[in-house]
């Protein structure tokens, strides 16, 4: 009889896969015993961590796929504590989901971002919303570690490799698609109630305002304009979230000079406010789409008016090519920014003058990531008290 070969199919990583830890921190035993009660099931494993110095012990000898933390803390508080995980090299990319009783103001939601935080949790918690999020992370951290299973076996197995990352990039795409109509439906939701609050308080102001005693019609005030802003803050996050992961789009063209046209008429009523000077020279055809050379001007050109000096704003848009790129600068006589601050600028959130210049910090943010998405660069030239040149690059259309 011959020796037959005996095929050996190589280890399979969906064997091998470990449950994905899932660490809970909270000073209340029975938040923690809530929160293990809904997070339980076949693949997690749950940590508890009763204070921000026990989670940072478990975080120096142990991986996470998603960290809740509880905000409000004896001795250390949530963002501290999550500041000082990042420090740790295991846990430095694994996401942080903030747990708290409060609706966060815009600075305090802030410093959970710079935190490292990439969502927070309201008290009382919903279930099925905290389930669904902890389900995302725990894909996107499974996914990781497959993916890593199977670098390892690339030599034995390519082609299996290969087919095992198409199936699981199917998955996370729809896992995504997913995960953005939930941040749709999110922010409508969030957003007609905050409306409503706005039309009532403005309503108060209007038909009771005589009758205020002391201060009243100041708060009442203080809670229409706060209602208002947060919706705003709502539709810039949407629109940035729409520049994250977005594919480029090939064979898209536009003509600059067309886009900045169209940009002086939507800011037509900025421009005659601020008795500004907009002057630009010849501007060309790019490889790009229209509606992302329109939010790269029409951000930049708003920022030159919005942030002006004593002066009218004289802003000049033009052009040059340069290494196979065509690099667009935006000149103003504005405020001017420290150079230290130079890189910072264009990250969301990132506000540098004071609430009487209006917007959210997310605007250089989308310019630079459709900027990135053309594989340009985009960056500032500028001082403080001297105005500031806002350059970027672009791919020529020919």
């Amino acid at each position: 009889m011959e020796n037959q070969a005996i095929a050996t199919a190589p280890p399979d990583p969906l064997a091998e896969r470990r449950p994905a830890r899932l660490l809970i921190v909270d000073d209340k035993p029975a938040n923690l015993l809530a929160l293990q009660a809904l997070l339980e099931q076949p693949g997690h494993e749950v940590v508890q961590a009763a204070s921000g110095q026990e989670a940072i012990a478990s975080a120096l000898v142990d991986d996470f796929a998603l960290i809740l933390l509880d905000v409000m803390m004896p001795e250390m508080d949530g963002f501290e504590t999550a500041q000082r995980i990042r420090e740790t090299e295991r846990n430095r990319r694994t996401p942080i989901i903030f747990v708290t009783a409060y609706r966060e103001l815009e600075e305090q939601l802030l410093r959970g971002y710079v935190a490292g935080a990439v969502d927070f949790l309201y008290k009382p918690i919903d279930p099925d919303i905290l389930r669904f999020k902890v389900s995302v992370f725990v894909d996107l951290y499974q996914q990781r570690e497959l993916i890593r299973k199977y670098s390892s076996q690339m030599e034995m197995a390519n082609i299996d490799l290969e087919r095992r990352v198409a199936e699981r990039t199917t998955e996370l795409r729809a896992s995504n698609h997913e995960l953005r109509l939930f941040a749709y439906a999110a922010c409508h939701d969030l957003r007609e109630p905050l409306r409503t609050i706005a039309t009532f308080a403005q309503l108060l102001d209007d038909r009771y305002k005589k009758q205020f005693d002391g201060d009243a019609g100041d708060l009442v005030s203080s809670i229409a304009n706060s209602a208002r802003r947060l919706d705003s803050l709502l539709t810039d996050l949407l629109a940035y979230s729409e520049q994250i992961n977005r594919p480029e789009r090939p064979g898209g063209f536009c003509d600059s000079e067309a886009v900045l046209a169209t940009v002086l008429m939507l800011l037509e009523v900025s421009i005659k406010d601020t008795r500004a000077t907009i002057t630009h020279d010849p501007l060309p055809r790019v490889a790009a789409e229209f509606n992302e050379v329109l939010q790269l001007l029409q951000n930049l050109i708003d920022n030159a008016l919005k942030y002006k000096g004593t002066a009218p704003p004289l802003i000049h848009i033009s052009a040059r090519q340069e290494d196979e790129k065509w690099v667009f600068f935006i000149k103003d006589n504005g405020l001017g920014i420290e150079s230290c601050y130079h890189d910072e600028v264009f990250g969301i959130f990132k506000r540098l003058h004071g609430r009487e210049y209006g917007g959210n910090g997310i605007g250089l943010a989308i310019c630079k990531k459709i900027v990135e998405r053309r594989h340009g660069r985009i960056w500032v030239e500028s001082q403080p008290g001297q105005g500031s040149t806002f350059c970027f690059t672009l791919p020529p259309a020919d």
